[in-house]
């Protein structure tokens, strides 16, 4: 307990609560402090008070001894200096330093234990005198050095060494007395230093376990302050992405609606709010095409594009995936109209993603607070009104709500909710309708189309309904369903026997581009060999991404199955796609052929087009067939395979089993006839 090892800091001090050492060593290294700090004061009073002594007992003691008594007090003033600026010096606390503080103790001690020495044999007054500096220093040094027995004993060893030895020697039979009663006396100091030391030791551990206390309950408090620092950060970034969307660092849809709710608060007919809802045009297409970390891309492109077109008291919002909300505080219906043109302008660049250019769109619908709605649902369900029908109307336009809206698009929601429901109890239905050679009036195919069979018994044709599936959405889901439904009547005819070259005709419509991208055709055919299908795809639906559709046509050809572009003259570029699409076939499309008899110059185009495709080695087809007039002009431009009402209309999978079954039997009949014979007339005889 009374050692210090090497460590702790310098000073008066108690070393801190930082100190990892054992409380023991803690304890002890403090009591020393404390010994070494009363020290202070005798560096200024030991000397000069060992002078005045001298200077006043000079002519009562011998000289001799008094000067050696006064070179002792010299020698010793100077240990206490040099124990003294050592403790000052900076630095850990080390063996040294208790070294010196015990040469200095013991300096004094033998200092005050000499005192009687100095009285030697003179009067008995002048020796009690001096006996009593012992006595005085000794009682001292057990208040002075407590806590440290090391020190103690270093200074009380002398007093009670020479003390005692000074006053028997003297032979004096009370001096020694006295010196008995200083024996008992130190004792009793030494038994008072113990219990001083005691009081220290627990004072100081009290101090020590009080600083460790303040210094947990301050490391805590810190600890406490940084977690309050990292939960006030974490509560207002929790705040920002419950208010923000983390793709585009726009307000989210709660962030939105509340700052919606804040802007109509102040909304009035001379301030007006206006609300654009904008909803970037085809973006599940072009997701597809980039994959998700492109499509983020695509959106964070036009998202800039966005923030940068409007005022900087304005803001936008991202409610959904594709779908973007843009608030403009006191903007009328033509301001915010404007802004709203000049945003689809802006957006309507294309878009660099993915080491490719994209085509870029946006649908904007726009309503203006009061007159469009007071609160924010109305405000959002209005603007929302007007987006559909700026999608309705071809996309990449601005529409103004207008109240008559409401009704249109209930109305188009009524017949959308009409087709899921004809979807889910099966009232769309897959007809058959043939395709017939001309020449010969064999059976070469057939197409397959969709018929709704409404609950009031009408039929709705496919051309009356494919465009509201198209918009709903619905469109991959009604082909899918009427292949579902026609495949057992395709593996049944199949089975009974089908004429030779016969195929069946599947129009993959306007939403092939996602179908040949997603979804191999053989996926959708599952069941149907390739080699009884024809597909017919369109020039319009695979021209934004060709590369998917030259891999997945070719894949099928590869298959067995055969490709026709179909509506092959309605096109723009068709001559190229010829090229670059794996085609066996074209189709001239309804339109040309409605006029094909009338004008001559519609003949003349569709002339040119048979002869360029069958120049190339391609076949050639004609849908929309009604009159015998437009038969025979196709015949006579080289196009025999045809379809129309002109022979049959599309039929329930029965009705065209026994409409084919009754084509091959007629075959069968005629061939069976053999050509008929011309007899000559000398055969008559």
């Amino acid at each position: 307990m009374d050692e210090v090892k090497p460590g702790a800091s310098r000073g008066v001090g108690t070393g801190g609560a930082s100190d990892d050492r054992p409380l023991d060593v803690r304890v002890a290294d403090g009591a020393l402090r404390h010994v070494i700090a009363n020290l202070t004061g005798l560096q200024l009073l030991l000397l000069p008070l060992a002078l005045a002594v001298a200077l006043v007992t000079r002519n009562h003691v011998d000289s001799d001894r008094l000067t050696v008594w006064v070179l002792i007090a010299l020698v010793t003033n100077v240990a206490v200096v040099a124990a003294c600026a050592r403790f000052r010096k900076s630095g850990p606390l080390d063996r040294l330093d208790v070294a010196l503080a015990a040469i200095a103790h013991a300096g004094i001690g033998v200092l005050a234990g000499a005192s009687p020495w100095v009285a030697g044999d003179g009067a008995r007054d002048m020796l009690l005198l001096f006996t009593l500096i012992s006595a005085v220093s000794g009682a001292v040094s057990a208040a002075a050095c407590a806590g440290r027995r090391d020190i103690y004993v270093a200074f009380i060893a002398p007093i009670m060494v020479l003390t005692p030895w000074t006053l028997w020697a003297s032979g004096d039979g009370l001096m020694r007395s006295v010196a008995v009663l200083f024996l008992v006396w130190g004792m009793s100091q030494a038994v008072l230093h113990q219990k001083f030391s005691r009081s220290v030791r627990v004072l100081l551990r009290l101090q020590f376990d009080s600083e460790t206390v303040a210094a947990r309950i301050s490391r805590d408090r810190e600890e406490l302050s940084r977690a309050y620092e990292l939960l006030s950060v974490s509560n207002d970034r929790l705040a920002h992405l419950a208010s923000h969307d983390p793709l585009t660092g726009l307000l989210n849809r709660r962030g939105t609606i509340e700052q919606i709710d804040l802007a109509l608060g102040c909304a009035s007919h001379d301030a007006p709010v206006a609300v654009l809802y904008l909803d970037l045009d085809r973006f599940k297409a072009v997701n597809d095409l980039l994959g998700h970390r492109g499509g983020d891309a695509f959106i964070s492109t036009l998202t800039d594009r966005m923030v940068r077109t409007i005022d900087d008291d304005c803001f936008a919002g991202r409610i959904g995936g594709d779908e973007f909300v843009v608030v403009l505080p006191r903007h009328g219906t033509d301001e915010a109209e404007r802004v709203a043109q000049q945003l689809v302008s802006g957006m309507a660049q294309p878009v660099h993603a993915e080491g490719r250019s994209v085509p870029s769109s946006v649908s904007v619908g726009v309503a203006v607070a009061p007159q469009h709605g007071i609160s924010t649902s109305d405000l959002l369900r209005n603007a929302n009104t007007a987006l559909f029908r700026a999608k309705h109307a071809g996309r990449n336009r601005v529409e103004n709500f207008e109240p008559r809206m409401q009704v249109q698009l209930q109305t188009v929601l009524s017949q959308e909710q009409a087709l899921r429901r004809a979807l889910d109890n099966g009232e769309i239905l897959p007809y058959f309708q043939p395709e017939i050679d001309a020449v010969t009036g064999a059976v070469t195919g057939a197409e397959l189309l969709a018929r709704w069979l409404r609950p009031d018994g009408t039929t709705m044709l496919a051309s009356e309904f494919i465009e509201q599936a198209r918009k709903a959405g619905l469109l991959e889901r009604l082909t899918e369903r009427v292949l579902a439904q026609a495949r057992p009547d395709i593996r049944r005819l199949i089975a009974l026997g089908l004429p030779a070259g016969f195929r069946f005709r599947i129009n993959l419509g306007p939403a092939s581009t996602d179908r040949l991208r997603n979804d191999p055709i053989d996926e959708l055919l599952r069941g149907i060999h390739p080699s009884m299908v024809t597909v017919d795809v369109r020039e319009a639906s695979v021209v934004s991404d060709l590369d998917s559709a030259v891999t997945a046509l070719s894949s099928f050809r590869a298959a067995g199955g055969k490709v026709c572009l179909d509506d092959f003259v309605h096109g723009v570029s068709s001559l190229t796609i010829l090229r670059r699409l794996p085609i066996d076939e074209v189709r001239i499309d309804r339109e040309a052929i409605d006029s094909i008899a009338a004008h001559p110059h519609d003949c003349a185009i569709v002339r040119s087009i048979i002869s360029v495709v069958l120049e190339i080695g391609l076949g050639v087809s004609a849908e929309g067939v009604e009159t015998g007039a437009q038969s025979d002009a196709l015949i006579a431009l080289g196009c025999v395979r045809q379809q129309g009402h002109l022979y049959a209309p599309a039929l329930p999978a029965q009705l065209f089993e026994s409409f084919l079954l009754q084509q091959q039997a007629a075959s069968y009949a005629a061939a069976q006839q053999g050509p008929e014979r011309n007899w000559a007339t000398q055969e008559l005889d």
